[in-house]
């Protein structure tokens, strides 16, 4: 367990740094790596210390540039280990950031470059930190670590291979190229020029020392073991990059845990191992119920869950296990037995966001009732703990109608939502609030409805415009379940969509000018329709710009419409992606039909209504109308008459892509007269 007075060596370790007193800093981290080294605590604060996330995260250090000042602590103390590893690390770090991508494939040529070179400056320090210490087991550790994660620096390789390592101008030919500029971009904005020169040798602690073909992976742990035997952290992170996010997988983990490797491990450390392993893969994607594999996943579960655990571990298991059982098992009651379970583990445990949402689905959504006392657990704990805002708001909506086996305590709900509100606006994520939406649907599906409306007016109102949105298609009674008569209300229905456009969701945007045309719950506003048709247009809503030209053909004035006809509906039709396409050709066709905003000509609409027919070969009414159209030889006169006025023979084809061919012109051939 922590020991009570970690909290104060933090403390200590963070304003030493931030009063520059690197000297006392070094005495007293040296004397704390002393007792860390020899494994002589049970638990010791070294390990926390050794990390830039510790000594840079409190208020002594918001202001502090950790690249700066280890620089600095490393120029005036150049024989310190600990400002070198650190310095190291804090480099990794900016490795890391740089290199961030959503994929990886989305990683620009100039990023890998700038992640390198913060990558070079890491192993020079980790090198010079190897040089200062007889066991510099965190060098080697994050050795391990950069060169899992980016792989070993050109220069370190020959070194290992007894080579004078070229500079870099001499090695690469990309000075001066735009990837160069961009890379070394990076660096600068750090306040840093790249490194290009290097070690001409190996610090003598690593000399001789690596085998032939021996990776670096396996190298560097094999460093870290030599100098601290049974390091569990060096373990770990060679561990994690044989999970599945590194390519590896748990059975993979389990072979290494089971292997001469882990031999000097205790029976407690190599299941903290093995449990890591399992949750890597319960968290990836579910095996296939009654395969091999499930019930090999089942049968490892079982086995460890039978181990002594530390209380975080086995919560961490239980959490992940949950869904995963209920999908086994084909059976919600399944899982909810595993999430049981975890609330017995301790007065604090608590399952994670997704096990969350799966026990609401669970009891209220499919109706396994025996499992409310699970829901019961679920907020009670949200509610003495506080600070899940989406079970701090599930329980507050529970409390104002007394739901899901909480007292009816309507009095303490309204806080209780300012609170959750509170929370979520220092998260700045949106999901809360989706999960939310979620919660409400299960609580419908339940028929607790006024508590589902409770939920979402109670979040409208502190401005979420996601629930705006829903209350919209509630009081208009076109939610997914069925709402009664009761909450039905035009008015309300307006006033939230409206509340949610101006929030500035875009589909809001679109749905209120659709419901400003149809003019519900007062008299059709055209103008403000059409406002917000543009403002959704703008900000990407396809259909918005096909309903803005329909709605002016209906109600707009003369120059509107030619408008619609000459611009807005043409843009549609030269997207070949667009949703509406097939719709905008046949109102384009209905106007050349009508003579709306454009000349009246049979032909050409009969040309847009065989285009939108080809678009979209389901359209009844665009099948209607070229039935119209042609179905009888005094209208395939008029199409005639009309084509000799036509000002273009086939007006479709500036619409038409390459890929996209005629249908067959369904035009019969028309009789000429004598004098023609």
């Amino acid at each position: 367990m922590p020991q009570q007075d970690q909290p104060d060596n933090i403390s200590k370790a963070r304003m030493l740094l931030a009063t520059r007193r690197f000297l006392k800093l070094d005495e007293w981290l040296l004397l704390h790596m002393r007792s860390w080294q020899n494994q002589g605590e049970s638990y010791s604060d070294y390990g926390l210390l050794m990390h830039p996330s510790t000594l840079f995260g409190g208020t002594e250090s918001q202001t502090l540039n950790p690249l700066e000042i280890l620089s600095d602590w490393a120029q005036q103390c150049p024989q310190s280990y600990h400002a070198h590893v650190l310095l190291g690390m804090v480099w990794h770090e900016n490795a890391w950031m740089i290199r961030q991508a959503p994929n990886e494939e989305d990683i620009e040529d100039h990023q890998w470059l700038g992640a390198q070179l913060c990558c070079d400056y890491a192993v020079l320090a980790f090198l010079k930190a190897i040089e200062l210490h007889p066991r510099p087991t965190h060098a080697f550790r994050h050795m391990m670590n950069l060169s899992g994660g980016f792989g070993e620096p050109y220069w370190l390789k020959s070194l290992f291979a007894g080579e004078i390592p070229k500079p870099l101008h001499e090695k690469f030919s990309i000075q001066g190229s735009e990837v160069w500029q961009a890379g070394i971009a990076h660096i600068h904005a750090l306040g840093f020029e790249p490194a290009t020169h290097w070690p001409q040798a190996l610090p003598a602690a690593l000399q001789q020392t690596r085998k032939t073909d021996e990776d670096a992976l396996s190298y560097w742990l094999r460093m870290a073991m030599s100098v601290r035997h049974a390091d569990v952290g060096t373990m770990e992170s060679y561990l994690l990059f044989h999970s599945a996010f590194w390519g590896g997988s748990d059975e993979q983990q389990m072979l290494i845990i089971d292997s001469p490797l882990c031999a000097e491990f205790s029976d407690d450390e190599r299941n903290q191992f093995r449990a890591n392993a399992l949750c890597d893969a319960l968290s990836g994607e579910i095996a296939d119920r009654e395969s091999p594999r499930a019930a090999q996943l089942q049968q490892q579960l079982a086995g460890l869950l039978a181990q002594p655990l530390t209380p975080a571990t086995r919560i961490r298991l239980l959490d992940l296990a949950g869904i995963c059982m209920a999908y086994w098992q084909d059976d919600d009651q399944a899982g909810l037995a595993v999430y049981q379970d975890l609330f017995a583990v301790s007065p604090q445990a608590m399952p994670g966001h997704f096990a969350a949402l799966f026990i609401s689905r669970a009891v209220l959504a499919n109706g396994h009732q025996e499992g409310l006392p699970v829901l019961t657990q679920l907020l009670t704990r949200a509610l003495s703990q506080a600070t899940d805002p989406v079970l701090v708001s599930f329980a507050a909506a529970a409390l104002q109608y007394g739901l899901y086996g909480l007292p009816a305590r309507p009095e303490l709900s309204s806080g209780l939502m300012e609170h959750a509100w509170s929370l979520m606006q220092q998260s700045a994520d949106e999901q809360p609030v989706k999960d939310l939406v979620t919660l409400a649907h299960d609580m419908a599906i339940n028929d607790d409805l006024e508590a589902a409306h409770f939920l979402m007016t109670e979040m409208a109102r502190h401005g979420s415009a996601i629930h705006c949105y829903e209350l919209y298609f509630f009081y208009r009674n076109g939610w997914h379940q069925d709402v009664p008569e009761q909450f039905h209300n035009d008015s309300n229905a307006m006033d939230c969509v409206l509340s949610a456009a101006r929030s500035g969701l875009v589909p809001a945007m679109f749905t209120c000018a659709n419901a400003l045309r149809e003019g519900l719950g007062a008299e059709p506003d055209y103008e403000q329709a059409m406002h917000w048709y543009q403002r959704a247009a703008d900000a990407g809503h396809l259909s918005a710009a096909y309903f803005r030209a329909s709605c002016a053909l209906d109600n707009g004035t003369e120059a509107e419409k030619r408008l619609a006809t000459g611009q807005w509906l043409p843009e549609i039709l030269h997207n070949v992606a667009h949703p509406d396409r097939a719709e905008a050709a046949y109102t384009l066709g209905m106007a050349w039909l009508t003579g709306t905003g454009t000349k009246k000509n049979r032909y050409t609409a009969s040309k847009f209504i065989e285009f939108a027919l080809e678009l979209n070969p389901e359209s009844e009414a665009a099948r209607q109308v070229h039935q119209d159209l042609n179905g009888s030889l005094r209208a395939r006169m008029n199409l005639w008459q009309d084509k000799r006025k036509a000002e273009v023979e086939d007006p479709i084809s500036e619409f038409r892509q390459p890929q996209e061919n005629p249908a067959e012109n369904s035009l019969e051939p028309v009789p000429q007269s004598d004098n023609s």
